[in-house]
C-alpha cells in the first residue's frame, strides 16, 4: 500500500513537507482488519519503505498510487511533485517544474519483517503542465490535481500512468506514458493523449483512473469529460483496449454515463463533491481463453441533486 504522509513519524517528525512511503498489510486473519508495518493515526510508525522522502525546497509530494506486476512481484509507485506548493508567491517551488515520478521497487527489497532496500532501483518522470491554477466550474476543490494512475502489462511489458494535462489543450486532456518493466524506459517519445474531442469533447477532461490491465495486455481508461468548452455538463467516459506502447490517440472513446450532471446546480456538504477518486477495474468473463472482458467503473455523479456514487461495466 503506498500513501502520503502529512502528519510525520519518527522517520518524517515534521510532516512537512511530504513523504511518500510504502507500507506492508497483514490481511490474513482479518481482510476487514488489516495490521499494517505504518501503525495507526494515534501510533504512527516509519514506512516499510520510503519512496520518496521529504523535498529538500518544501515541494509537496502527494497523490501516491501503486501497482503490482504479479510475476515476479515487483511493485512500481507513481506520485505527482509539487503539486498545490506550485501556486506558491515565492520560494523555490514556484518556478520548480510539476512532474508526474514512476518509480520502480524489485521483488528482492522486499524482504519481511523489514524492506532490504532503502529506496527504490529506479524512478523517471514526466513533466506536467498542470490543472491546478485551473478554475473548473462545479467542481468544490481547489487546486485540481494532476494525480497519476498507473497499471502494469505482463503480456506488453509495460507499466504505464495517465494523468490530466494541459500542454496540449488549457481545458487539459488525459494523457498516457509507458515505460518497460524494470528499466522504467520510456516507449514514447512524448505523452498520448487518451482523449478523442471527435467522441468524448473539447470541454475540461480531468481525474482519469487506471487500475489494471485487460487480460490481453491493453488498457482501460476512463475520465471526467464535458463536450464543450463553456458547459458544465459532465459525463464519465472510456478508452479501451489501449495498446499500451500506442503512439496515436485511440480512434474511439465511449460514454459510460447515461445521465449528464450539471455540476454548477448540485448541492454538496463534503469537499471534493466528485472526481477525486474515481477508479475502474478490468476483469475476464468466461473461461480461457477469455475472448471477453468487462470493465467496471466507478465514479459520483449529481443526476439525483447531491453526489452519489454509481458504478457501470462494460463488455467487451
Amino acid at each position: 500500500m503506498s500513501y502520503t504522509d502529512f502528519e510525520g513519524n519518527s522517520d518524517n517528525p515534521t510532516g512537512v513537507p511530504t513523504e511518500i512511503g510504502l507500507a506492508v498489510c497483514n490481511i490474513k486473519s482479518n481482510p476487514l482488519l488489516p495490521v499494517c508495518s505504518n501503525g495507526s493515526k494515534t501510533a504512527p510508525a516509519p514506512p516499510y519503505l520510503v519512496i520518496a522522502r521529504p523535498d529538500v525546497n518544501g515541494c509537496e509530494n502527494e497523490g501516491a498510487y501503486p501497482a503490482v506486476d504479479v510475476r515476479p512481484g515487483d511493485v512500481y509507485v507513481a506520485y505527482e511533485h509539487n503539486w498545490g506548493t506550485n501556486l506558491s508567491a515565492s520560494g523555490p517551488c514556484l518556478t520548480e517544474p510539476v512532474a508526474d515520478v514512476m518509480t520502480y521497487v524489485p521483488k528482492s527489497c522486499l524482504t519481511l519483517p523489514k524492506a532490504s532496500c532503502a529506496s527504490p532501483a529506479h524512478q523517471t518522470s514526466e513533466l506536467v503542465t498542470s490543472l491546478s491554477a485551473a478554475f473548473i466550474p462545479g467542481y468544490n476543490r481547489f487546486p485540481m490535481n494532476d494525480f497519476p494512475r498507473i497499471a502494469v502489462s505482463d503480456p506488453a511489458g509495460t507499466v504505464s500512468m495517465v494523468w490530466n494535462d494541459a500542454r496540449f489543450a488549457p481545458l487539459g486532456d488525459i494523457l498516457l506514458q509507458s515505460f518497460e518493466l524494470g528499466s522504467l524506459t520510456p516507449f514514447q517519445s512524448e505523452p498520448v493523449r487518451v482523449d478523442n474531442d471527435a467522441q468524448s469533447g473539447e470541454g475540461f477532461k480531468m481525474l482519469p483512473a487506471l487500475r489494471k490491465a485487460e487480460d490481453d495486455g491493453t488498457l482501460p481508461i476512463t475520465w471526467f469529460s464535458r463536450k464543450t468548452t463553456t458547459t458544465s455538463l459532465t459525463d464519465y467516459y472510456a478508452a479501451l483496449g489501449v495498446d499500451p506502447k500506442t503512439t496515436s490517440t485511440p480512434a474511439s472513446n465511449i460514454r459510460i454515463t447515461n445521465v449528464s450532471s450539471d455540476w454548477v446546480g448540485v448541492s454538496s456538504d463534503i469537499v471534493p463533491n466528485f472526481g477525486d477518486y474515481t477508479d475502474n477495474y478490468a476483469g475476464a468473463i468466461g473461461t480461457a481463453p477469455f475472448s471477453n472482458e468487462t470493465l467496471f467503473a466507478a465514479w459520483s455523479d449529481g443526476r439525483k441533486g447531491v453526489p452519489q456514487p454509481f458504478e457501470a461495466h462494460v463488455v467487451h
